[in-house]
């Protein structure tokens, strides 16, 4: 009887491990059909974004348990060029981040998928996005692309020594007539009042922030540089821009042959003002004695108007439409999630998220929001990359005397036309 007994409790016990075993536990994903969808997930983010986007993912995994993203950081300065032929070789991930303006030479691999089927099984409503930031994503009607963010240069400034310039409004904004003479004598006057070794303004003169800060100035001018397949960078717009930058430099208002630096300069309080990245904006954070603002860059000719990029969500093409719409609803909470992305500095792309009482409670997030609607987006093209490398160059030029703004558009504009073909 005892040995009955206690093959019985082994057959019980078994019983109760077994169905331990099928139930998978509190802690275990199923999806529809039982089986978790994993997605493999590229992004660029070598610098601090990656850690933001990291946690975003563990947040995604942990908030349902149907999908599972694996987070892939990849090295920025070969990014591209490897997805790109991940694309082209079918060895893509299930999903990745792509710039707006990198979607010009992904798009023809025909590799990227349409997305509105797949946002409808998804759930996906487009019209909680941003229209600014919703149409740099439209390609013929058709969404390629669900948008994240909007990231811009946009304008910083520190209070204290403008205030200490009398250039400080009650309110905490710059006194300063309109256009680009009320901005350029607004420096001059802090040229004046500023103590020694102060700049009154700081940017990139040898960087890629020369190239973007001449986008917008000729943005606001109504003006771009590839038009309708035509280059259009030697131009009335063109010059008017190129020359104010210049002005500033040859007046001592800018520093000269300042590249990244330009982010230490201002939160040193070497310098009064800097048009950056909202990116920056952690970095000036972290320096509990700057008291600065951070405003969207300003208008100083006909309308408003920022160079700006955009972070979206890219699915490749692939036979598994399961895990596709799954890369859509991933997408799609990463957008409506957007106030932890704006940690980072990036404005999100839900009007719903920036009207929420997190965001509106983030420091200085709120207050250069708007920029989103201001964005002006690069021109699309496949060779856009080395189009913007060759006007940079010549920029860079005539920031060192080394050409005429004539001659360094002049320049930019032959090189862009070969690249072109046109």
């Amino acid at each position: 009887m005892g040995l009955n007994l206690k093959r019985l409790s082994f057959l019980v016990l078994g019983l109760i491990l077994v169905l331990a075993g099928c139930s998978g536990g509190s802690d275990s994903k199923s999806g529809a059909n039982g089986d978790v969808i994993k997605l493999s997930y590229w992004v660029p983010f070598s610098g601090s974004d990656g850690e933001f986007m990291q946690d975003m993912v563990k947040e995604f995994n942990s908030s349902q348990d149907e999908i599972e993203v694996e987070f892939m950081n990849n090295n920025w300065e070969d990014y591209y060029t490897k997805f790109k032929t991940s694309l082209v070789s079918n060895t893509a991930p299930d999903v990745a981040v792509a710039h707006v303006s990198r979607l010009g030479e992904l798009l023809p691999t025909g590799k990227l998928e349409s997305l509105d089927e797949l946002a409808k099984d998804a759930d996906l409503d487009w019209s909680t996005f941003a229209d600014n930031q919703l149409e740099a994503v439209k390609r013929d009607g058709a969404h390629v692309a669900v948008p994240l963010d909007t990231h811009a240069v946009i304008m910083f400034y520190n209070k204290a020594l403008l205030k200490d310039a009398g250039l400080l409004n009650e309110d905490g904004t710059i006194k300063m007539k309109a256009g680009a003479d009320g901005f350029t004598d607004m420096l001059r006057a802090l040229k004046t009042e500023l103590p020694d070794g102060v700049s009154p303004m700081v940017i990139g003169s040898n960087n890629v922030f020369t190239f973007w800060i001449w986008h917008a100035l000729i943005s606001q001018q109504g003006s771009t540089y590839i038009q309708d397949g035509k280059v259009t960078i030697d131009t009335p717009e063109g010059k008017k821009a190129m020359n104010l930058i210049k002005t500033w430099l040859d007046e001592g208002l800018i520093q000269a042959d300042v590249g990244d630096n330009s982010y230490d300069i201002f939160k040193t309080q070497d310098a009064a003002v800097t048009f950056s990245g909202v990116w920056a904006t952690g970095n000036f954070e972290t320096e509990d004695s700057l008291d600065f603002a951070a405003v969207p860059f300003p208008q100083l000719f006909d309308q408003p108007g920022a160079w700006g990029d955009s972070h979206t969500i890219v699915v490749p093409k692939q036979k598994d439409k399961e895990r596709q719409v799954a890369a859509v609803k991933f997408a799609d909470w990463l957008a409506e999630n957007g106030q932890m992305w704006a940690k980072a500095g990036h404005v999100p792309v839900k009007p719903s998220v920036i009207e929420s009482e997190e965001y509106k409670e983030m420091p200085y997030r709120s207050d250069y929001a708007k920029v989103m609607d201001d964005v002006n987006y690069m021109p699309e093209n496949d060779q856009l990359t080395a189009i913007n490398d060759a006007i940079l160059e010549s920029l860079v030029k005539i920031n060192y005397g080394q050409s005429s703004v004539d001659k360094g558009l002049k320049e930019a504009q032959k090189k862009v036309e070969e690249l072109n073909g046109k």
